[in-house]
């Protein structure tokens, strides 16, 4: 009997052996599915993709084979065909491919850090308590800004009142950096690193809504003096004779409006306060032609970037037609008067929050008792496609400069635009009905092709009036003549004269001058695009004033 079991038994192990050795080797093919790498540290730039691969038992599967999927998009996106994975906000996630036959799935950890800055806009229900009041105006506002008010019947009222402290408090809490606000507009711009603050911003119980209005590189740009300041070094000369041997280079830019008329009576700007919102004004300080200029005061409005000296020239060019003062050589339309240099432009792009610099800058101009604005600035699109403009919101009161401007002319302040280089339709704040938009002509009066032009969506036809822009010669940085064309010079040609008008008749409201303006225009009585009501006529302003 024993001799029987011995063989069964046998057998038996030699079964549970191969068994066994079975299961062994079924374990050693079972699929191995990864993704390769299976991790990524990345960065949140919209223009770069990582890709990534799957492999079964080694072997590289065509992405056919595989679905994509991202467990948290906010952080990163994987192209649903190719596996291509872009970060998109900081944090950590997991990209998964599973593998269309359903054998199995793999992951990647995604983390993505943060290299862009964010700027936003908030807008807010109102402005708080302030601790301000309309009765004690010399607390917020210069003697000169109150005066303008009073010379002009203009009331002290609940929009010149700063934004509560507390508010700005709560919102610097949550994070970031106050680079702009407005008291006009009941908004705080700020500028941070985080996206994802934008939500609780908007939890803010007096924030109404959040726009964003840049963003880009966090990379840091150096600053210096905020509130750069230089008088005048030398006294300002008076002339004895006017005519074009006087004016130098200038006298095309003058003798086309026939503005020497004012400065032969005396009225060169002097006791008007004129304010350039601009780009840069490099050099300024040791430009040679530009050193015995009236002064108050410059200032820069862009974050991380507050020296109104350091940089861009355009500035220069604009403000030289107006202010630089050499007989003989080059005398501008306002020789005499005082200015306030206050850069808004960022050169190297162009976004919304340019504009909320412009309103701040306007406001500043208003507290310190501006006269006049000049801005050879024109927006009406931005870097990305979602920021621009279309033609149906240029209706003067939609576009934020826009806005911001006409809340300037209702403080009384007279602001003259440049219409733009783009032959089409006019941008903000030229688009305002508040804003006189002053189009280029050659020095024979012919419209040039840059010059933009347009009825508003309101039906009404800008630019106002046009001046000499093409072929003026302005001062460059090393104070050397430059032979230059654009809107951006027509605009302070008019605007200097503009200034002088106003001091021969000091009793006009901002609105009455720019209407007697537009009066002395050679087109008023046919006014036609592109040129609008035509060249003004200093002139024949007087004449109208006097009557």
């Amino acid at each position: 009997m024993h001799k029987r079991i011995y063989p069964l038994f046998s057998v038996i192990c030699l079964v549970v052996f191969l068994l066994a050795a079975c299961d062994h080797s079924a374990l050693e093919t079972e699929p191995k599915i990864a993704i390769k790498p299976d991790s990524l540290v990345i960065e949140n730039l919209s223009w770069i993709s990582y890709g990534l691969t799957v492999t079964y038992n080694d072997v590289v599967l065509d992405t056919s084979e595989v679905y994509w999927e991202s467990r948290n998009q906010g952080v990163a996106t994987v192209d649903l065909r190719r596996g291509y994975v872009t970060g998109v906000g900081a944090g950590e996630t997991e990209i998964v491919a599973t593998l269309v036959n359903g054998l199995g799935f793999a992951t990647c950890k995604v983390t993505v850090f943060q290299t862009n800055g964010y700027k936003y806009r908030l807008i807010l229900k109102d402005k708080g308590t302030s601790g301000f009041s309309v009765a004690r105006p010399e607390e917020f506002l210069s003697s000169k800004a109150i005066e303008r008010r009073n010379k002009q019947n203009i009331p002290i009222d609940e929009t010149d009142l700063p934004i509560s402290t507390e508010y700005l408090k709560e919102i610097e809490q949550v994070g970031g950096v106050i680079v702009a606000k407005s008291k006009w507009l009941k908004t705080v711009t700020i500028h941070c690193s985080d996206e994802f603050l934008i939500d609780t911003y908007k939890a803010l119980p007096f924030v109404e809504d959040v726009v964003m209005v840049w963003v880009g590189k966090r990379n840091a740009v150096p600053s210096s003096n905020l509130n750069a300041v230089r008088t005048s070094a030398k006294a300002v000369n008076n002339a004895t004779v006017i005519d074009s041997t006087y004016y130098g280079s200038a006298w095309n830019n003058i003798n086309l409006h026939k503005g020497q008329v004012l400065h032969e009576l005396g009225y060169k700007g002097a006791g008007m306060d004129i304010a350039i919102i601009d780009e840069g004004f490099i050099n300024l300080m040791n430009n040679p032609t530009l050193d015995n200029i009236n002064i108050k005061g410059a200032k820069s409005f862009i974050y991380k970037n507050s020296d109104p000296y350091a940089t861009d020239s355009h500035g220069v060019w604009t403000l030289s037609c107006m202010a630089t003062n050499k007989p003989g050589y080059y005398v501008g339309t306002a020789p005499e008067a005082n200015y306030w240099l206050l850069r808004t432009e960022v050169v190297s792009s162009e976004y919304p929050v340019e504009e909320d610099y412009w309103v701040a800058a306007a406001e500043f101009a208003d507290s310190v008792g501006v006269d006049v604005v000049n801005t050879s600035l024109s927006y009406f699109y931005h870097d990305g496609i979602t920021f621009n403009y279309k033609w149906q919101d240029m209706d003067g009161n939609t576009a934020f400069a826009s806005r911001g401007a006409n809340m300037a002319a209702a403080k009384g302040i007279f602001i003259v635009s440049s219409a733009g280089n783009h032959a089409s339709w006019v941008g903000a704040p030229g688009d305002s009905p508040n804003v006189l938009a002053v189009g280029s002509v050659n020095k024979f009066g012919k419209i040039d092709d840059f010059s933009s032009y347009g009825m508003t969506v309101d039906g009404r036809m800008k630019p106002d009036v046009v001046a000499l822009g093409e072929g003026v010669y302005v001062i460059n940085t090393d104070g050397k003549l430059s032979f230059r064309s654009g809107t951006s010079y027509s605009s302070p040609i008019i605007c200097g004269l503009a200034a002088c008008l106003w001091q021969a008749f000091p009793q006009l409201t901002n609105k009455e001058l720019m209407n007697i303006i537009r009066k002395s225009a050679d087109k008023y009585d046919n006014p036609v695009l592109p040129y609008g009501y035509g060249i003004p006529d200093m002139q024949k302003a007087i004449q109208i004033t006097q009557e």
